[in-house]
């Protein structure tokens, strides 16, 4: 008996240490020694439309292309030290809306290989994979070669037909390449919704016929993975988004780690119940980065009030400059621009620090007048172009990814131009 409870409290010991390790590399994504997470743009000439890409750089190996790294990801051994806890789909509950408003929940799988959430859905008759991504604005699959082996979508052209929209020319990472645009059906599968069927019907008018991207061979040879982006409108002239083919007016994507619960995106029709909309603690969206620099995407994007790294203010705003943050649940870490880079790299040799990015604190005014925050530990940090969309930004423009959103049920509510963190 005195050997069990000592085994039993081995056990316990054991665990805990697991899930202390397991907590302190939350916001870190990738393993510190060998792995590098990075963003870069997906530069399309619409107006120079812009697409979050996110991959992961082995740095003693390879650098993972987005059909392998798609296709390998639930076999192969993990390239991210940090694996949130999944849960299979069947023995999972969710939180499903109950409202009156139409809403549709999409069950999240975590893919180590990608350092990203994914979301499955079929187009024409086919089932394919992509990234969920806040910071683009397409429904696109990739023009594979059918193999065997690629298990994330086989592209037929057979099952769907001619948009009548000219193809659009797409540079992405040194690969530069054709976008064809088509039409065909739509649709999501393992959907945990109540009453799908109807609220489907809703939310996708258009779902018998609904135009995207064929992403060319050519642009697939390069690093990254593909994307479902969630960004629903964009300035006149650019191809159709994927929520402006919807009649989607707000979505959530639940990044909490609750036991029994699974990690989803829930899509929101229009709001005939008001019961916990637009919470005090809502930080307003701007789109300074459309109006004034650019920005052919309306991003999801908030001002924050400050920026802290190591306890030390590098960076607040103010009326002539401010701190442009978008959120993208493409960007596995922080993507910032050169110039704060710069200053905050002189500021850790001035002060001597050890880490350059060790403990990152955002703050935001939220709409009641408070004060919200988002978090990070040493996420993985990449410098952004001055001038993103050729005009030069007259303060500083910041990109949170999944190491602040991790953790988090994020919503935006795309008509009232809001966001809130739960």
């Amino acid at each position: 008996m005195a050997r069990q409870a000592a085994l039993s409290s081995l056990c316990c010991v054991l665990i805990l240490l697991i899930l202390m390790c397991c907590y302190s590399m939350t916001h870190s994504f990738v393993s510190r020694a060998t792995t590098t997470c990075k963003n870069e743009k997906w530069r399309s000439y619409q107006q120079q439309t812009t697409m979050s890409v996110h991959y992961c750089v082995n740095n003693s190996t390879h650098v993972i292309s987005r059909r392998s790294s798609i296709a390998s990801s639930i076999a192969a051994s993990s390239s991210c030290l940090f694996l949130p806890h999944h849960l299979p789909s069947c023995a999972v509950a969710a939180d499903i809306d109950t409202t009156t408003r139409a809403s549709i929940t999409i069950p999240l799988q975590y893919e180590p290989k990608l350092c990203a959430y994914t979301v499955s859905y079929v187009v024409g008759d086919t089932k394919f994979g992509a990234i969920v991504d806040t910071g683009s604005p397409f429904l696109v699959v990739p023009q594979t070669s059918c193999k065997e082996d690629y298990k994330w979508g086989c592209y037929r052209a057979e099952e769907s037909h001619p948009s009548g929209l000219e193809p659009t020319y797409e540079r992405f990472v040194g690969n530069e390449g054709m976008m064809e645009w088509r039409e065909g059906k739509f649709s999501f599968t393992n959907t945990i919704s109540t009453d799908f069927a109807t609220s489907a019907a809703s939310l996708f008018p258009q779902s018998s016929s609904m135009i995207f991207g064929v992403v060319s061979e050519s642009l697939l040879d390069g690093t990254g993975g593909l994307f479902l982006g969630l960004v629903k409108e964009t300035n006149s002239g650019i191809r159709p988004s994927f929520l402006g083919q919807s009649d989607v007016r707000a979505f959530s994507v639940d990044l909490r780690e609750r036991k029994g619960f699974d990690k989803t995106l829930t899509l929101y029709g229009g709001r005939q119940h008001q019961e916990n909309s637009n919470p005090s603690y809502a930080i307003q969206l701007v789109r300074d980065l459309n109006k004034r620099f650019g920005d052919a995407t309306i991003h999801y994007v908030g001002v924050a009030s400050s920026l802290n790294v190591n306890g030390y203010n590098l960076a607040s705003s103010s009326r002539r400059s401010k701190i442009y943050v978008i959120f993208d649940t493409g960007c596995s870490g922080m993507s910032i621009s050169t110039s704060l880079f710069n200053e905050r790299y002189s500021i850790a040799r001035e002060r001597r620090e050890n880490n350059l990015w060790g403990n990152v604190e955002v703050q935001f005014n939220t709409v009641s007048g408070g004060m919200a925050s988002l978090h990070a530990q040493k996420p993985i940090t990449t410098t952004l172009d001055d001038r993103p969309w050729g005009k030069e930004l007259d303060g500083h423009l910041v990109v949170l990814g999944l190491a602040f959103l991790e953790g988090h049920k994020m919503t935006v509510d795309i008509d009232d131009e809001k966001i809130w963190f739960d």
